[in-house]
């Protein structure tokens, strides 16, 4: 079972002081590797006993872990905690099955109050370092992977808004917490995964027209490839866009450039299509 999971089913047993202290601990993230329990006490005005009553529950649900120095969010920590604020918030009521168990993240269906189906992206950048560190105990890589995999999903957040604006195809955002992002859920296949595709050269082209349009919003995807491409039967929609960079960014150009290589040697590879990289590189600067 995924942390995700484990969290899903502990949210629903959380009580109000309990999420209180896990919450601080998720405010306090950013600053401190491990916690004492006089720090949360004093940030939530919860009397010590309850703090600790409170650290002790979460520490046996697996959502915190006990060090010498005090207390460390950890990941099933932090998915709870992120599930729980978009509870609070009406964003969502419940979270369905795994959409997709990828490196660096992990999706699954969400519903709204209004029993609409969305999908939530939990990131899990450094999950094999996060294996490691489990094994030697470093609380302080910990924190660091943590407060990386936060990072990320506020960049990417922030980009499919500003993306989903203009009309770039991108699934479109609903909601930010912590490392997860809720957006819109679609209705297809990467390209990687696609049998054949009815009109290769029309789908090629559709994603280089949003390439060029993201470029005209200033940011440039730096992972494009046929691995972070969905075909729905009709459209490609382009997913994905952590490690999107300003066009102002010093390797902006080389990275365009790769994302259209990866593109053309795909469709190249897959279905025959002749496109030079200079013709495609022209049409999206232009």
């Amino acid at each position: 079972m995924s942390s995700a999971e484990v969290a899903a089913r502990v949210v629903k047993v959380l009580e109000r002081e309990e999420y209180k202290v896990l919450n601080a601990l998720g405010e306090l993230l950013r600053n401190h590797e491990s916690v004492t329990a006089e720090q949360i006490a004093a940030k939530v005005h919860m009397h010590i006993d309850k703090v600790n009553f409170s650290l002790s529950k979460l520490n046996q649900l697996d959502l915190v872990v006990k060090n010498m120095r005090g207390y460390s969010l950890i990941m099933a920590g932090l998915d709870a905690l992120a599930l729980k604020m978009l509870v609070n918030q009406d964003i969502i009521i419940g979270m369905g099955n795994a959409i997709g168990m990828g490196k660096e993240s992990d999706v699954f269906e969400v519903f709204t109050p209004e029993q609409k189906s969305l999908v939530i992206k939990f990131f899990r950048i450094g999950r094999i370092s996060f294996r490691d560190v489990a094994r030697k105990r470093s609380f302080e890589q910990l924190h660091h992977w943590l407060l990386v995999n936060i990072d990320a999903a506020k960049r990417e957040f922030n980009a499919l808004k500003k993306l989903h604006k203009i009309g770039v195809k991108v699934p479109q955002p609903y909601a930010l917490a912590k490392h997860a992002i809720v957006m819109e859920k679609i209705a297809g296949v990467r390209l990687i995964q696609c049998d054949s595709l009815e009109d290769p050269k029309r789908i090629l082209e559709t994603i280089l027209a949003n390439v060029k349009l993201a470029r005209k919003a200033g940011l440039i995807s730096a992972d494009l490839s046929e691995y972070n491409v969905l075909y729905d039967g009709n459209d490609a929609w382009i997913i994905d866009w952590p490690q999107s960079v300003g066009v102002n960014h010093p390797n902006a150009d080389t990275l365009l450039k790769r994302d259209l290589q990866n593109l053309l040697k795909f469709f190249k590879r897959k279905y025959g299509l002749q496109y030079q990289i200079n013709d495609a590189i022209q049409y999206v600067i232009n």
